[in-house]
Formats: structure tokens, sequence, C-alpha cells
């Protein structure tokens, strides 16, 4: 059960939190739908382990040890016969997640939190069959997302001072895709992967702190989009696989990330798009081993970075459709990627340390078929072992 907690000025506040679950976690949901005028929604949810923690006065201290053993599964599927007004579908399968926020007036946080996945799957699911269907007010979006852990840090003011240990064995993969005949508007589909996440946003000159390990050791982390239309004004279609991500901005206050980013695991996202009509259709797949971004509007911004990437990274992207205006399809896959920041028009300074190791194939395929005329083509294919990115510039750059 999520936490939630407030103490008073000058107390402090314990969470000494301990979860396992060793047995399977299953959702599912299916919507059968003929004529509908309205809206038509479904939210799909699994998730193993879960804590919430927060303060809004006196500081807050925090040990956590989530684990998981077992299945965390979730599918949804829509099925229209005639028309529905619009439509949004959301699945997402979460094994580990942590979230510890101070509100305006809290204290400091300080924490050694660790998740930890055993060699299972973390699966999500999403599909459309509407391929004698149309929607109506002519907007569809699905979203399917699969996490192995999620840590995620919010402050207010309050300086912020955390170890994090995140290590998954997991096989995390999303999948999302359909049918649909035709759509007037927007028809947004993705699918997101995740094995370990962390998140940190600070505010009001918040200092952050933070230490983070992350470990992948599982088979595999995929996102697959696989779309499909008829005529369609704005289709598009993205897939997202990561295995260790890593991202935390902060605003007014100093920040300090040492992280060290380990990966075995094979990478993959893949999306596949067509609509046989179109007016501006665009096809995306990202695939990246290792990613930190480090972000501050303050004074100074410390980054010392350690990654290493021996597993496979594959993005694949592909648009297809008869006729049509515009289309794009882009494809990027890395290996390790870092990017830090501090701001100038606060006096900023950086500290950077970077290590960045890649010894698996990185490859990024990205294409377009088009069988008729249409008015514009644009294609982006882009693979890169290691990048880093690292400086000092206003906040609008």
């Amino acid at each position: 059960m999520p936490m939630l907690l407030a103490g008073v000025a000058t107390s402090q506040s314990v969470v000494d939190n301990s979860q396992s679950q060793p047995s399977a976690v299953t959702t599912s949901q299916t919507l059968n739908v003929t004529d509908v005028s309205g809206a038509t929604t479904g939210v799909t949810d699994s998730t193993g382990n879960t804590l919430t923690g927060a303060v809004t006065s006196g500081t807050l201290a925090v040990t956590s040890s989530q684990s998981l053993t077992g299945n965390v599964t979730s599918s949804s599927q829509l099925n229209v016969v005639t028309y529905t007004g619009s439509a949004t579908l959301n699945t997402a399968s979460t094994g580990n997640t942590s979230d510890v926020e101070t509100v305006t007036g809290g204290g400091a946080v300080t924490g050694t939190l660790t998740q930890t996945v055993g060699a299972v799957n973390v699966l999500a699911t999403n599909s459309v069959s509407a391929g004698g269907a149309q929607t109506q007010a002519g907007s569809i979006s699905t979203g399917t997302q699969a996490i192995a852990n999620s840590q995620g840090f919010t402050t207010d003011s309050s300086p912020v001072t955390v170890t994090t240990n995140q290590s998954s064995a997991a096989i995390t993969d999303a999948e999302d895709g359909g049918t649909l005949t035709y759509t007037s508007g927007m028809a947004a589909f993705s699918a997101a992967a995740v094995s370990n996440n962390l998140t940190g946003s600070g505010s009001g000159g918040a200092s952050q702190t933070i230490n983070a390990t992350q470990t992948d050791t599982g088979a595999r982390t995929q996102a697959g989009e696989y779309a499909y239309f008829g005529n369609a004004q704005t289709p598009q279609a993205a897939s997202t696989a990561s295995d260790n991500n890593i991202t935390i901005s902060n605003d007014g206050g100093s920040l300090n990330v040492v992280d060290s980013q380990t990966n075995t695991a094979y990478t993959q996202a893949e999306t596949q798009l067509s609509s046989y009509e179109f007016g501006a259709a665009q096809a995306s797949a990202y695939a990246v081993g290792n990613s930190v971004l480090a972000a501050s509007a303050g004074p100074y911004t410390g980054v010392d970075n350690t990654q290493t990437n021996s597993g496979g990274v594959v993005a694949t992207s592909s648009f297809t459709g008869n006729n049509g205006y515009d289309t794009a399809s882009s494809a990027t896959a890395m290996g390790n990627a870092a990017t830090g920041y501090a701001c100038s028009d606060c006096g900023g300074v950086i500290s950077v340390s970077n290590t960045q190791i890649n010894t698996g194939g990185v490859s990024a395929t990205s294409s377009i078929d088009i069988a008729a005329s249409n008015r514009s083509v644009t294609g982006t294919a882009s693979a890169v072992g290691n990048t880093a990115t690292f400086y000092v510039s206003k906040p609008s750059h």
C-alpha cells in the first residue's frame, strides 16, 4: 500500500520498506463496441510492488527494498464494429515502482532504495481491431508501457540525497498496434519498454545528490509498434526501448549525479506503420542501451558517469502507403548516451567525469515505400556506439 507521511517542522519521518512479490500479477481487458457516439476509453495496469512516500514538513529518511520474482503482465483488446466517437487505450506493466516527494515547506530527503527483478516477464500488450470501422470524431490513441524497475524523486525547495540500486534480469516487452479503416484526425500509437528507469525533478532552489547504479542482465528489452490504417489524416507510430535510463533535472539548486549503468541485454525498437491514404504520416523507432541526462538551471552540475553496454541495439522503422501528402520515418540506435547541462544565466558551472564502453553491435534501419503519388518524403537513420554532450548555455538553448 502507498505510504503518505507528514511530520512537524522539527521532526523526522522514517520509512523502512521491504516488499517481495513472488507470484504473478495479471490484468486483462476487452472492449467490444459497435456504435459509440462518445468516447471509448480503456485503462489496464499491472504492478508488482509500489511505494509512495511524501512529506509536507520535517525531514524524511527512506530505506526501501523491493523484489519481484513473478511475472507481471497486462493486456487490452479493443474491437470496434462500426465506429466510435474517439478511442483511447492505455496499458502498462510495472515490476517495482517507488516515488518519493517533498512539497513546499518539506524538509530534506535522504535514503537508500533497492529494486530487483528476477528472470521473469514484464509484458504489456495493446491491440485494436477496427478493420471495418472508423473513429467518427477523428481521433484514436494507444499507449503501451512495460517497465521492470521505476524510481522517481520530486522536490520543491528541499535537498534530496539518495543512493539507488536497480537490477533486472527480466524480459521487458511492450507490444502495441492494430488496424483501423478510417480516421479524419490524429491516430497516435506508441510502445515503450524500459528495464531500469530513474527520474528526478527539483524546483524552488532545491538541490539533488543522487548516486545511482543500474544493471540489466535480462534476455531482451523490446518495444514493438505495428499500426495499419486504410485512410488516416495524421497517422503516427513510435517505439522506444531503453535498458537503463536516468533523467534528472533541477531548477535553482545544485545537481550532483554519480551513476553506473551496465547492460548485457538485447535491445530492440521496431515500428511498422502503414496507411493506404494519408495526410501527414510519421513512423519512428528509438533504441538505447544506457542513457543518462543531468540538467540544472542552478549554480553547479556535477556528472560522474560510467556506462558499459555489451548487448546488441537495433532500431527499425518503416512506413508504407499508396498515396497522400507528407511522410517521415526515423530510426535511432545508441549503445551509450550521456548529456549534461549547466545554466550560464545562473552563473552555473559543470564538472564531468565520463567513461563509456560499448562492445555490442548497433544498428538503425529506416524505410519508406510509397506506391503512388505524395508531396514529401523524409527518412532518417542514425546509429552511434557512444555519444556524450556536456555544455553550459542559456536555458532556452
